[in-house]
Order: structure tokens, then sequence, then C-alpha cells
């Protein structure tokens, strides 16, 4: 008689273990479109073990990103008297960030101020985008070229006029292989009367009906000009400037305003290649010491990943690193930094009162600023 085939069936279960190990690995868009599989899968972030897993798996994976590069330690140092001013810039390596080697910077600025500041968009293809007032200029460390960025035709305004430009971001598009410079640019009325140049009168000043608008302005290194884009990105002059990164050819900035007497915070975008904005809100109780993640452009989709501290010697975190490093000023003016794996904190040394701090990402590049311009 011939054998009867027994068919078993397989069943469609996954463990709970098995299946939170794949989701864990998952990009956060992919997790919230696989929410209406199950209740469960929809709370996933509400689950210790999952977010347990997440965690270590966000930080552990590599990204292409960070790939040979190194930290680049940024500090301003006033003398005693603070009559006098040090700017320094340091490449930090080791397993612990232990040995430094200072950064030579030639002044390419007019103006005789040896201080320079460095956007925070970071390092660009091994391109910094360094400012000193309203002066910008590009350079690569490794090569040590220097582009200095011509002022654009808003700045041609009557001396009775000060001019205020507000960095947004700095960053390279892809598909027209250029580097490019987003900034808003205000413009303030000079009313003390002591603040005038010498050749221009007092009567002639309040005689003028001239009144300018502010606007947004972008700067293409290829064609080495400044032209007007017609952009609305939500602006606040003290908080722009602090949070700023590039990645994957958009410039995100942090920023706030008010709406219905309330501040509302965002996370603002803006894309070099197609020239859009948009704004993602950012939770009103995030606070410095927290890292978030969240889909760009859904506010519901903001997750807690980690809430470092407290930690009573910290000031405020001064910039990122690979591997799960975290920079943090000190309230002495040092530095640290926070293992997110190991949950430890490592003195950076350094200078104690430094006045500002600042941590870049760095990676080495041959390429020539200048060679982009044909």
């Amino acid at each position: 008689m011939a054998k009867s085939l027994t068919i078993a069936k397989v069943s469609n279960h996954i463990p709970e273990d098995l299946a939170f190990s794949i989701l864990s690995k998952l990009p956060l868009k992919s997790l919230k479109r696989f929410g209406c599989v199950s209740k469960t899968w929809s709370l996933l972030f509400q689950i210790p073990n999952f977010m347990s897993k997440f965690r270590n798996n966000f930080i552990s994976i590599p990204h292409s990103y960070y790939n040979d590069t190194s930290i680049l330690l940024h500090e301003v140092v006033y003398n005693d008297a603070k009559t006098q001013v040090y700017f320094s810039l340091h490449s930090l390596f080791g397993e612990r960030f232990e040995n430094r080697l200072k950064l030579d910077f030639p002044n390419p600025f007019q103006q005789e101020d040896p201080g320079f500041n460095i956007l925070r968009s970071g390092s660009i293809t091994g391109i910094l985008c360094l400012f000193q007032h309203n002066e910008l200029v590009l350079w690569n460390p490794t090569t040590d070229e220097f582009k200095v960025i011509p002022p654009s035709s808003a700045e041609s305004v009557p001396p009775h006029w000060d001019v205020n430009m507000l960095l947004h971001g700095f960053g390279y598009d892809h598909v027209s292989d250029d580097y490019k410079i987003i900034r808003h640019v205000c413009f303030f009325e000079i009313t003390d009367q002591n603040r005038l140049p010498s050749d221009v009168q007092w009567e002639d000043v309040w005689s003028s009906q001239t009144y300018y608008e502010p606007l947004w302005e972008i700067y293409s290194l290829r064609c080495n000009s400044w032209r007007k884009i017609d952009v609305d990105i939500p602006i606040n002059w003290e908080i722009s400037s602090q949070v700023q990164l590039f990645m994957d050819g958009i410039c995100h900035c942090c920023t706030s305003c008010k709406n219905n007497g309330e501040h509302e915070h965002f996370l603002v975008s803006f894309d070099l290649t197609n020239e859009v904005s948009f704004a993602t809100h950012i939770p009103l109780d995030i606070d410095a010491n927290e890292n978030f993640l969240g889909e760009l452009g859904v506010k519901e989709s903001w997750i807690k990943l980690f809430v470092i501290g407290p930690l009573p010697y910290i000031e405020y975190p001064i910039g990122g690193g690979k591997n799960g490093h975290i920079f943090f000023r000190k309230k002495d003016g040092g530095s640290v930094y926070f293992d997110l794996i190991t949950q430890m904190i490592v003195e950076l040394g350094g200078v104690e009162g430094a006045h500002y701090s600042r941590v870049i990402i760095y990676k080495e590049n041959l390429v020539s600023i200048g060679g982009i311009n044909h």
C-alpha cells in the first residue's frame, strides 16, 4: 500500500521575541506603517523590551556617513578682563579622544578680528562653512583651500541701514553637483545718530522713506552668486542659529514662532535640490538632555529614545559623534562626552572657562572648492 503523504500544517505564528528582534532593526517610517498589523505592534514604542532592542540597534548599526570621520572641537575663550578673545580649532582622536591636534587657520576675513564661527551644519564632503559677522568663507582643512563668498545685492543698502544675516544651512546638491548656502536677510534702520557714518547727515536719514522687506537667499558655488528664493519658513533669531544639520540633501534647523500667543517649536527642513521647505512640529516638552526620533513632516511621529541624566555639572549638548557619543559643555566651560552604550561620562579636557564650545563631525576630502566653478 502506498504510503500516504502527511502534510503538516505550518504555524504562521512568530514568537514575540523573534518579531521584536526583526522589527527593532527597521526604520521608524516602516514601524509606523506596520502598526496596523496588530494592537501589540501599534504599541511597540510603549513596550520597554522592544524599546531597549530598538535603541541598541539604532546606535550600533553603522552608517556610511560616519566612515573615516574625526571630531573637531571649536572653542572660544576670553581673557580674565574679557578684552581679548582666543579662538581654537582642534582635531580629536584616540579611543577616548585623548589626543588633539591644533589646526592652523589663516584668517581670510577682511576684518582684523581673528575670530570666526563654524556653521553648525558641519562638514559637507570635507568642506566647512565659516562666518564672521556677514562675511562667509568655505574652507577645506585637508587641502587648506579657501573660497570667499561674494556679497549679495541685498547687502547694498544706504549707510543708515544695518543688514543682518541668519544662516539656515550649508549642504551639497547631488543632482546639480553644487554646494549651496541658504540664509535669511533682515534689515534694521539705524536710529542712533552716533552710529551713523561720518558722511551721513541725520536730517537725510529722517527724510528717507525707504523700507526693506526681509527675504531668503540661496548661494550656489557653481554660479558663485546669490539669488532670492520664495519660501515661507518660520524664523526665530535666537533659536534658529543653535541647532542645524545637513543630511541626505536636506538642511534642517530648529526654530520657533508665536501662534495665538503661544510658542510653537519646529524642525524646519529645506530641500536643496527642489528648493522647497517643510516644517515638522516638535513637542513642547522636549528637553535638551533627551533624544527623540521622528518622521519628517509628521508631528505625531516623535518617540523618546533616550533620557540622559540628571547630570548636575553639565550645561547643554554641543554636538553628536559616531558610536553613540553625545558631547556636552560643562558648567566650568570644559567638555565631556556621554556614551549612550556604556552610560559613562568621559572628560575631554581642553580649556576650562571656554565661553563657547562646539563639536563637529569632520570627514577628510581632497575635493577642490574652486574646482567646481566652471
